[in-house]
């Protein structure tokens, strides 16, 4: 539009800015509980909040003690799945009618699996009308429920399978004889039992680690009290995976944890990392110590490495390494703890199986993440040399806002620079929609070693 009449037009243009990222340090835990739902992550900011969902603490269960270790050092946030095996069953009650031929009336089934259900109670008393019954269930951890003038007729409003399938929270009934009044329940109390979780298998693990796919914040992931290999490479599989970022998996890079067994032998624990060498896979030494780890590592900022730091929340040792076992550990990639006058308990060197800094792993996946959180609001923007010069603008905006936490550095004789971009699309590219960003970036790395020469003058 050519104007004619003197004036002045404006044209808004939105500005692309990058959402913030999230804040380093959410753990992914997997294991057994008391309660709460199984195969579905819940995401929790402290351990209060944690009972909430689970339960108090009982022995034989591997999430809470674990949770409440990494709690304890610092963790931001948990995101805790609850797994069960095959052999796990939901608590049961049978009502029982006046009914001389068919005394059981109906099955109350709790409708979560687990030691749980046995908790319930259910009281049965005469309906305010004839021939109806009123039901009052309480749980623990559920509000209770009360039903008044549930019929056994199925022509009924309040017929009572239909109404408590459709409408309880806490149980589900199953008619065991036919629906007429003579069956009726007669006025009774019962507690629901035989409710218990079976240990769960390699398959009730996958499924856990996939429902942990769907959680992209996440920067550690550790199964809790648990150290079979074969869970350990499923672990690191996962953290494989997620950092591959390919469709139609979110890019999520993070890291596992794993433990040694309860008093295992040096060369049992070393004979691990011949079979699970990874940059995305910490094995901790002595047993015990992994949750705590995990909350230790969350706590830090993602360019600060874990060496030397104390953990919390710790009073003992199952075992102490020689310093000559140290050694072999930490040249064999397993990140051994041990008590130190003056320091506490505390990391010796954090180290991932293969031997890289954990630092190092985390710098790399910050900028990973950070890329892809700039990157995202690009998509159908760079057609044009201008987009694709903005698209480099913001990228290298993250990366020298690295550079000034110290995350990433330049060499130290000045030579290269602490990152690289370049933003560029070929003419085979463009045809395709396909835009090309290379990123090389230099991490910092822990100084873990200090030489200091004496000089000793005799006047």
């Amino acid at each position: 539009m050519v104007r004619v009449i003197p004036g002045v037009e404006i044209n808004v243009v939105k500005e692309i800015v990058p959402q913030q990222l999230y804040p380093a340090g959410v753990v992914g835990m997997i294991g057994t509980a008391n309660e709460g739902p199984v195969g579905t992550s819940v995401t929790v900011t402290s351990y209060r909040e944690f009972l909430e969902y689970f339960g108090p603490e009982e022995t034989g269960f591997t999430l809470h003690k674990e949770v409440k270790k990494a709690f304890l050092n610092g963790v931001f946030q948990v995101v805790a799945t609850r797994v069960g095996g095959d052999h796990s069953y939901p608590a049961s009650a049978v009502l029982k009618s006046n009914n001389s031929k068919k005394k059981e009336s109906m099955k109350l089934v709790a409708r979560e699996l687990g030691e749980k259900g046995n908790k319930i109670q259910v009281k049965v008393m005469r309906g305010a009308t004839e021939n109806t019954v009123r039901l009052e269930i309480s749980a623990k951890n559920y509000l209770p429920e009360e039903y008044e003038n549930l019929s056994m007729l199925k022509d009924n409003d309040f017929y009572i399978e239909k109404i408590l399938n459709e409408n309880s929270r806490i149980v589900t009934a199953q008619l065991l004889s036919e629906p007429s009044l003579e069956n009726i329940p007669i006025p009774q109390e019962v507690s629901l039992s035989g409710g218990q979780m079976g240990p769960p298998s390699i398959a009730d693990y996958e499924q856990a680690l996939e429902q942990l796919e769907l959680e992209e914040n996440i920067d550690v992931v550790y199964v809790t009290d648990n150290w079979d290999p074969e869970i350990h490479a499923l672990v690191d599989a996962h953290c494989q995976n997620m950092s591959i970022g390919k469709e139609p998996k979110p890019l999520g890079p993070r890291i596992g944890i794993g433990t040694v067994a309860p008093n295992e032998l040096v060369n049992d624990i070393i004979k691990r990392t011949t079979r699970l060498a990874s940059d995305r896979f910490i094995l901790v030494a002595p047993y015990g110590l992994a949750g705590g780890v995990a909350g230790l590592i969350s706590k830090l900022s993602y360019y600060e490495s874990p060496t030397f730091k104390p953990l919390t929340g710790v009073s003992s040792l199952e075992r102490r390494f020689t310093p000559s076992e140290q050694m072999k550990l930490l040249t064999n990639g397993i990140l051994p703890i041990d008590s130190v006058r003056g320091r506490g308990i505390i990391l010796v060197k954090g180290i991932t199986t293969s031997k890289e800094q954990i630092s190092v792993m985390r710098i790399a996946d910050r900028s990973v993440r950070g890329v892809k959180n700039v990157s995202d609001l690009f998509i159908g923007t760079l057609n044009n040399e201008r987009g694709r010069l903005a698209l480099k603008e913001r990228i290298t905006e993250f990366l020298i806002g690295m550079e000034r936490e110290g995350s990433i550095v330049p060499t130290t004789d000045g030579s290269q620079p602490a990152f690289i971009v370049d933003v560029y699309s070929s003419q085979s590219d463009f045809a395709q929609g396909i835009v090309r960003t290379d990123i090389a970036v230099r991490p910092v790395r822990a100084m873990d070693y200090i030489y200091a020469t004496v000089n000793v003058k005799a006047y």
